[in-house]
């Protein structure tokens, strides 16, 4: 058994692994979603305020209070980058970080750094009220390739997804996570999502969208049973 803490991408709370923990508490694992600042049941602490370095402190603080050790940190997407400076803030409590689509912060940048500005400018035509809207059909469908999400499953995404707080994208990663760069790290690729560069981690592929813990639970439960294993 392993202990795997769970975080969830842009606009996702703990609610959003709901599909993924039957199965996976079905192979013997503890598990702990967890819901970031200004997400979810937690929607109405987000703020001007609330940056990657929240997030992060959300993650470390969860996994230090819980007195938890020998953690598979599973972040999908956005969650990468809070994860990964969490990881780097506490390597001695993570056993192997899982990548799910996810994306890895650069030292010393924001995840704006890493965007191309006509997109950095696109994203902040549509902020209101200090936040990132959940995305819409034609975003979705734009820039998501195959992700598999079927009309409820876009209506169960809207009906709980929150706004991104804008600062999340804004404030810079530390300029030394090389504590996270040296622990085991998994990369499950989406093949649905569109192509990527390579991160140089070891790398599986699932057959599913960007978002597998609602369209494929099943088998994204049998990938991370086999990263936490691993």
């Amino acid at each position: 058994m392993s202990t795997i803490v769970l975080v969830g991408g842009s606009f996702l709370g703990a609610w959003a692994w709901e599909r993924v923990t039957p199965p996976l508490t079905s192979y013997g694992h503890e598990l702990h979603p967890l819901t970031l600042t200004g997400f979810g049941d937690r929607a109405h602490l987000g703020s001007p305020d609330t940056t990657l370095t929240t997030h992060a402190r959300d993650i470390t603080a969860a996994i230090e209070y819980a007195g938890l050790r020998e953690v598979t940190l599973v972040a999908h997407s956005y969650g990468g980058a809070p994860a990964t400076i969490a990881a780097a803030a506490i390597p001695d409590r993570i056993a192997r970080i899982v990548y799910l689509a996810a994306v890895l912060p650069e030292p010393g940048k924001s995840l704006f750094d890493g965007t191309p500005a006509p997109v950095v400018e696109a994203i902040m035509e549509t902020v209101r009220d200090g936040r990132i809207p959940v995305m819409s059909d034609e975003v979705l469908d734009a820039n998501f390739g195959e992700h598999g999400l079927t009309p409820e499953d876009r209506a169960w995404l809207r009906a709980r997804g929150v706004g991104q707080p804008i600062g999340t994208y804004q404030d810079p990663a530390p300029a030394d996570l090389s504590a996270a760069q040296r622990l085991p790290r998994t990369h499950i690729a989406c093949a649905g999502d569109p192509p990527r560069p390579p991160d140089g981690l070891d790398m599986v592929t699932l057959d599913s969208g960007h978002w597998p813990m609602i369209t494929a639970p099943v088998a994204l439960a049998r990938a991370l049973d086999e990263a936490a294993r691993s």
